[in-house]
């Protein structure tokens, strides 16, 4: 049993480690990247639908998952998100289809156009608005939700710390106890030569 607790302890503890520098890595990545920007991780961007401009392709409200592409990859059908240069959402990332390709000062210059809109979108997307190729999206539904609940931290991150806490207090109890008896075997040694 002894040996299970101190398994389970130190796997806890390095899961916990390992989340804990993720974290860390995530949250530097957000604050390089500033507030007007997508932080990328690993190379992936990770949003949230805001229109059904892509609709039936990527629902509204969905997570999309983007992966950092150079322009001259790009081509004809493929779904990309770009910093829009549109004035009603001008600096915003945007995700729509690439419908042409053309060449401007040895540049790759894309038209795009949302799934269920009827016309090109008017303001090209040049190199430099590119953040990358769309790769999948998930139907989060409720869990959007669900990550802003404090239910969601509570059980995600205060649950296993109260474990490894837990399990830390249980070992060092353990230890102390079996010091305790060891010095008391020694002083009851101690006590047998003497007499």
């Amino acid at each position: 049993m002894k040996k299970i607790v101190n398994i389970l302890n130190r796997l806890l503890t390095i899961l916990l480690i390992a989340v804990l520098v993720f974290g860390g890595y995530v949250f530097v990545k957000v604050l390089r990247a500033g507030k007007e920007r997508v932080p990328s991780v690993f190379g992936y961007s990770f949003m949230q639908v805001a229109t059904g401009s892509m609709e039936p392709t990527i629902q509204t409200g969905s997570l999309i998952i983007v992966r950092e592409t150079g322009a001259e990859n790009i081509q004809v059908g493929d779904v990309i998100t770009f910093y829009s240069s549109d004035p009603l959402i001008a600096g915003k990332p945007n995700t729509h289809r690439v419908v042409a390709v053309r060449q401007e000062n040895g540049q790759p210059v894309f038209t795009t156009r949302g799934d269920a809109a009827q016309q090109d979108d008017p303001y090209p997307v040049y190199p430099a608005q590119l953040i990358g190729v769309f790769c999948r999206s998930f139907s989060v539904g409720n869990l959007v939700q669900i990550l802003h609940s404090p239910y969601f931290f509570f059980f995600v991150l205060v649950v296993p710390l109260i474990a490894v806490i837990f399990a830390e207090v249980v070992r060092v109890k353990k230890t102390a106890e079996e010091k305790r008896e060891i010095a008391l075997e020694k002083e009851k040694a101690d006590d047998g030569k003497a007499s």
